[in-house]
């Protein structure tokens, strides 16, 4: 090996700052920062196992070993993982490709610079940095497994760090952390801010609080004091006492999911949670079972307190971490869970599968695949048990991730029935969430169908023209204001035994109708015929349709869709994802009623045709759509047209 060359080198923008908010920032609880690098060396050793299965010369029992030096205030944490190449410390250390690092400082920013900040590190993926809470200087040397060379990284946490190539060694990596000096006795300290992290007291008691789960060793040296026994095994008195120094493991090592569910704290499956997904909080839920049978496998499911940012986002990474027989195959295995419980966070474990199972067989195997549908069906039967038992924890879950659920009506409607059992919808009346059985329930006598109105935002979609003959009936509608709403309704369209039904959809059918109404409908039929015929021709190029409705009370006019034909949300949600469509042409309902409606018809029962009766109808229809929330076609003549009317109405004409 040629004589290794230091290079110096300066840290990304993103991570000086990280590191000036690590080393000057405030924290409740520094020691999380044993976790984040005991997790990491774990997830080397998961890796470097996985290899092993195509190279055997890999193969190693896994060991995760802290070195406490008290004299020199040290601490190194030691493992036989699958180490880093110097490219790969350069990418890894070097850099924080998407650590969120300035929403990170923002968040320290907003909860002030001497407030008890709670761990952040959690939630923006910068365990390795966390080490520059507690040391003011780390070093770091690794080998990767079947490199020729080693790395030595080193940095002060001043904006700069060396890197250079060393011998090989056995494959891992070590981290050895310079640890600040104690804070002198008087000086006042913030709870565990004053922790030796050399002493081996302190690390027993942080491995067992944070890491007692993880799979493999994690081993101390400790000095054992043995005293010269005779041969009856008695302590000779007088006699010699020698010190050795052994490795004692400090962790449990038995996998948590290995265990009976019963025997599993709460706290044990809140730190097995924050190990497994680097995620600050605890877990919202928690569902463990082992199957047996015809496939043998075990799940530990979690849902997290906070959907990600990124749930809505293709490139998210989704899936559960897969064992087989408690050997690390991969995460993100997006085959083991169905895209509408992407959210789910956890692991299985199976002892089907082969050890040397690749990404590929795994997309098509048949075991996978009736792990998948036994997982789907676990969670569906859990949920509607959570429904059931605790209505506000399921209120909560659904607030999070309802509307991520709703996709199974399009990703697999072969379980839409059992879907519509978890379903929350709100309704007409009023704020709180309903199930569609509740719904059903409190239907009117003589209705026959659950209706519904699809839009965009809750206020508006209580306001909307087409549900004010429902409110004169009382009738409840559902309303559905998320864009995956309409493909639920698509693929539903029916609840039970009960059908369910546009409000602004066709002819109403369906509800309460006395005497009276059906009268009156048959008066209002021919006075109006001659004002629908003139609108029909007048208004023909812009809608399907004219005619009357009992759909109103209040307004004038409304716009619906024919029975067959596109909803306006529909088109708004095609519209804004770009996809070209044939113009929709909707129909225009009156209020026989309304004041307005009956003035048009006076008109049109003049001689010839009234200019104004088409600038009338042209200005219902754009009150139309500004009721329901969609964009005018032309908001410039919409306006010069009340404007026009204005003047005309003071002026008494």
């Amino acid at each position: 090996m040629t004589q290794p060359t230091i290079e110096t080198r300066s840290f990304q923008a993103q991570t000086k700052k990280l590191l000036d908010l690590m080393i000057h920032s405030i924290y409740s609880q520094k020691d999380v920062f044993l976790r984040e690098l005991i997790s990491n060396a774990s997830d080397a050793i998961d890796k470097v196992r996985f290899e092993a299965l195509t190279n055997p010369e890999l193969a190693t029992d896994g060991k995760i070993k802290l070195i406490a030096d008290n004299a020199a205030r040290k601490l190194t944490i030691t493992d036989n993982g699958i180490g880093m190449t110097y490219e790969e410390v350069i990418e890894h250390i070097g850099t924080i490709a998407k650590s969120g690092s300035e929403a990170y400082a923002e968040k320290l920013k907003e909860l002030g610079k001497n407030a008890s900040a709670p761990d952040l590190i959690g939630q923006f993926g910068v365990g390795f940095y966390s080490a520059f809470i507690v040391a003011d200087e780390v070093t770091l040397e690794t080998c990767k497994a079947g490199e020729a060379d080693g790395v030595r990284w080193h940095s002060r946490g001043d904006g700069e760090y060396t890197i250079t190539r060393i011998p090989a060694r056995p494959h891992g990596t070590s981290v050895t952390l310079h640890l600040r000096a104690l804070a002198a006795p008087e000086e006042e300290a913030l709870p565990d801010t004053d922790d030796d992290f050399s002493d081996p007291w302190t690390l027993r008691k942080t491995v067992k609080k944070y890491s007692d789960f993880i799979a493999y060793p994690i081993v101390l040296d400790v000095e054992k004091h043995e005293v010269e026994r005779d041969a009856d095994g008695k302590v000779v008195e007088g006699g010699k006492t020698e010190t050795k120094i052994i490795e004692e493991t400090i962790n449990s090592q038995k996998a948590l999911w290995t265990r009976t569910p019963s025997e599993v704290t709460t706290e044990e499956h809140n730190e097995f949670y924050k190990h497994l997904t680097h995620d600050w909080h605890a877990p919202m839920q928690t569902l463990h079972f082992h199957v047996e049978g015809t496939q043998e496998f075990t799940a530990l499911l979690y849902v997290p307190e906070k959907a990600p940012m990124d749930l809505y986002a293709r490139e998210q990474k989704r899936g559960l971490q897969l064992y087989i027989k408690r050997v690390f195959i991969g995460a993100d295995v997006k085959e083991l869970i169905p895209e509408y419980f992407r959210f789910m966070r956890g692991l299985v474990d199976s002892s089907d599968l082969p050890l040397n199972v690749s990404r590929e067989v795994v997309q098509q195997d048949a075991v996978v695949a009736r792990i998948k549908k036994t997982v789907t069906t676990k969670l569906i039967n859990f949920f509607k048990d959570l429904l059931a038992k605790d209505r506000p924890a399921y209120e909560t879950f659904w607030d999070e991730y309802g509307q991520a659920i709703k996709e199974a009506f399009h990703y697999d409607p072969a379980v839409k029935d059992k879907i519509a059992d978890l379903l929350l919808v709100k309704t007409t009346k009023g704020d709180a969430w309903s199930t569609l059985a509740e719904v059903v329930e409190r239907m009117k006598e003589g209705q026959t169908a659950l209706y519904y109105l699809t839009g965009e935002k809750f206020d508006v979609l209580r306001e909307a023209p087409q549900l004010e003959v429902f409110a004169k009936k009382d009738v409840e509608v559902i309303l559905l204001g998320e864009a995956v709403d309409e493909i639920v309704v698509g693929t539903l369209e029916k609840y039970r035994e009960t059908e369910l039904k546009s409000a602004a959809r066709g002819e109403l059918e369906g509800l309460p109708e006395s005497v009276e109404d059906k009268v009156k409908q048959e008066e209002h039929a021919g006075k109006y015929e001659k004002l629908l015929g003139k609108l029909k021709t007048l208004l023909a190029d812009d809608l399907a349709d004219v005619r009357l409705t009992t759909r109103l009370t209040d307004s004038a006019a409304c716009l619906v869709a024919d029975e067959g034909g596109m909803s306006a949300q529909m088109e708004r949600m095609l519209a804004a994802m770009g996809q070209a469509m044939p113009d929709q042409k909707r129909i225009l309902e009156l209020n026989p009623d309304h004041a307005v409606v009956d003035a048009m018809c006076q008109l049109a029962e003049k001689t010839g045709t009234d200019d104004r009766l088409k600038d009338f109808g042209e200005m219902l229809v754009d009150q139309a759509l500004i009721a329901e929330g969609s964009p005018l076609k032309h908001p410039a003549r919409f306006a010069k047209r009340v404007t026009d009317t204005m003047a005309r109405a003071a002026m008494g004409a």
